[in-house]
């Protein structure tokens, strides 16, 4: 008897066979992606700043007129002095613990961050997942 014949005759292995397939077209961590896609805030707000882990701008309104507003960066860790992404993309960040002279300049965060040897390095990484939802910074 030959294993397709055999799988036929049993429902389990047919409806075990079937979810397998399903669920390895699902990409690994996509229930827990955090941002990934480019911010675009910086198109529309001025005045762009960071003030340890929040992200602050003025950001224009549908009706033209500008919106002080702020939010927490998410998901940011100094690493040996290297701004990086977590593993865990919408945990709070903690570079802001470690590194100085933090700045921002369009989606772009830099700061100079500790080294394990004390040293600092400069260091930037894009901010991802940022918007400008009529004059209030937000996630995507």
């Amino acid at each position: 008897m030959s294993y397709l014949t055999k799988l036929s005759q049993s429902p389990r292995l047919i409806t075990l066979a079937v979810c397998s397939a399903m669920l390895a077209t699902i990409p690994i961590g996509a229930a827990f992606a955090g941002p990934s896609s480019p911010s675009t805030y910086q198109n529309s707000c001025r005045n762009i700043g960071a003030a340890g882990a929040t992200l602050t701008a003025s950001c224009r309104r549908r009706n033209g007129s500008f919106n002080r507003t702020s939010i927490l960066i998410r998901g940011i860790d100094n690493i040996d002095g290297n701004l990086r992404y977590s593993s865990r993309p919408t945990a709070a960040s903690s570079y802001q613990a470690s590194c100085r002279n933090i700045g921002v300049t369009g989606a772009t965060l830099t700061a100079s961050c500790r080294r394990r040897n004390g040293t600092f390095n400069r260091t930037s990484i894009l901010i991802r997942g940022i918007d400008n939802i009529n004059g209030n910074l937000r996630y995507s």
